[in-house]
């Protein structure tokens, strides 16, 4: 495809688009619109290349939409995924869909930046049921001071030095059931403050407010009569959290606090069915890295309490400490092996099989697996292994977890294969096994393998 034609491309996309900001969530190749035609390149999104030309718009040939695409840091990738099976357990199969995701990272003043990203997706194309969605993922303005970073609009925010798996990650949601292969395709973000404040070269303090609560999409079996009771959202209900962070040098390690709601929710029966409810919660939490050569050792731990609420299920509202801990190394030149052991210990627990009434039992049950506290201590693992051949043309990975008690678990390959610059392609697959009232035999119809072919307009 020619550069010309590649901006019509862009250019048709984007009248298609209409009123939609779209942009990527994971692209790993971006292209961005300069005053030749377009640029394109690898690596993080956020940091497109510098213009060569050493002035915007000094080129009167230049489309005015191309023009303007430059000036916004216009990046963009098209997606064609096949799931074998849906993740929302209800049975679906051979499931077909497409994406387009946009996003555009604009600066207004050299004090004053922004991103805007979304996504628009149809996960079964021609499946009159699902007709397609579209998804705000960020778009939020960034205030630079001396010594501080303003961020205000809907952003994402991820806490936690542990692989996956992270026990201060307490902040902005994920959707479980999207059918996209990768982690960082689940996050999106909460309409909220974040203030960064600079204390020394090594040193920064988080604050991070929200009264917009926005809850994880979690998958749960098909059961008639379920409702959801959200938090209100006005700022006598809002949300807030503090975090000291250290980097650099050769110890990092932060230490958060966190106040509002659960992310996932808690199952309490009601006379008319089902309530999905988001308990108010307190998090202290904890984390720590630090390399040794080729070893890396890192540590996350948080504390949480839950508000002391009545029901008959009462481990939703119990106290509870979560803890992972890894080692990883890098043998030749890119083969990393990560293995983490993490712990769910919950002093005051109680068996869900003590719950008398069975509709309260059967509830209990699902909220243990939701916690992933089946026990009053629930030990298990995660190992990673990933290497990357062919001037790192094709990248695989293999990713494994499970819980020792339950014997639940989880495997996940995964092949990435780069055909040029834009076109990739990544074939991978899914395979829950345990009970159903075990964290991962709950997604056991979810299994399968996955394909997707993702190309940088």
């Amino acid at each position: 495809m020619t550069r010309a034609c590649a901006a019509c491309l862009i250019a048709t996309i984007s009248s298609l688009a209409g009123g939609y900001s779209l942009a990527t969530g994971t692209a790993d190749h971006w292209v961005t619109a300069d005053a030749g035609g377009l640029q394109e390149g690898t690596g993080s999104v956020d940091t497109p290349p510098e213009s060569t030309d050493g002035a915007v718009g000094t080129d009167i040939s230049t489309p005015k939409l191309v023009e303007f695409l430059r000036r916004q840091h216009f990046s963009a990738l098209a997606r064609l995924d096949y799931f074998q099976s849906s993740r929302t357990l209800d049975d679906r199969e051979n499931l077909a869909g497409a994406s387009l995701q946009l996003k555009a990272l604009p600066r207004l003043t050299d004090h004053l930046d922004g991103k805007i990203e979304a996504r628009l997706i149809d996960s079964d194309v021609g499946y009159a049921a699902d007709r397609g969605r579209s998804r705000l993922l960020e778009a939020y303005a960034t205030a630079h001071f001396a010594k501080a970073d303003l961020r205000v609009g809907k952003q994402i925010v991820a806490w936690g030095r542990a692989d996956g798996i992270n026990p201060t990650d307490n902040l902005t949601p994920r959707d479980y059931a999207v059918l996209l292969p990768f982690d960082e395709d689940q996050r999106f973000g909460t309409t909220a403050l974040k203030l960064d404040t600079y204390l020394s070269e090594v040193l920064t303090l988080t604050v991070f407010v929200t009264p917009l609560f926005e809850p994880s999409e979690f998958p749960l079996p098909p059961v008639s009569g379920i409702t959801e009771k959200r938090p209100t959202r006005k700022l006598s209900d809002s949300e807030g959290a503090l975090k000291l962070n250290k980097t650099g040098d050769s110890l990092d390690w932060s230490f958060s606090y966190y106040h509002g709601h659960s992310l996932l929710p808690t199952l309490r029966p009601q006379p008319q069915g089902i309530e999905l409810d988001y308990d108010h919660v307190d998090v202290i939490g904890a984390d720590v890295a630090r390399n040794f050569g080729r070893y890396g050792l890192r540590s996350e731990i948080a504390y949480t309490r839950p508000a002391n609420q009545v029901g008959a299920d009462p481990n939703p509202h119990n106290s509870r400490v979560f803890w992972v801990i890894g080692l990883d190394r890098t043998l030749l030149e890119n083969l990393n092996i990560n293995v983490q052991l993490f712990t769910h210990w919950m002093p005051q627990y109680r068996d869900p099989a003590a719950v008398t009434a069975p509709l309260e039992r059967n509830i209990a049950v699902e909220n243990a697996v939701i916690l992933g506290q089946e026990a009053r201590v629930s030990n298990g693992f995660t190992l990673r292994v990933s290497d990357k051949w062919l001037n790192e043309t094709l990248q695989a990975e293999l990713f494994a977890a499970g819980n020792f008690k339950q014997g639940d678990r989880y495997l996940r390959p995964l092949v990435t294969y780069a055909f040029n610059d834009r076109l990739k392609g990544t074939l991978g697959g899914e395979l829950y096994r345990g009970a159903s009232n075990t964290p991962y035999g709950l997604f056991r119809p979810s299994s399968g393998v996955f394909v997707e072919l993702r190309y940088g307009l």
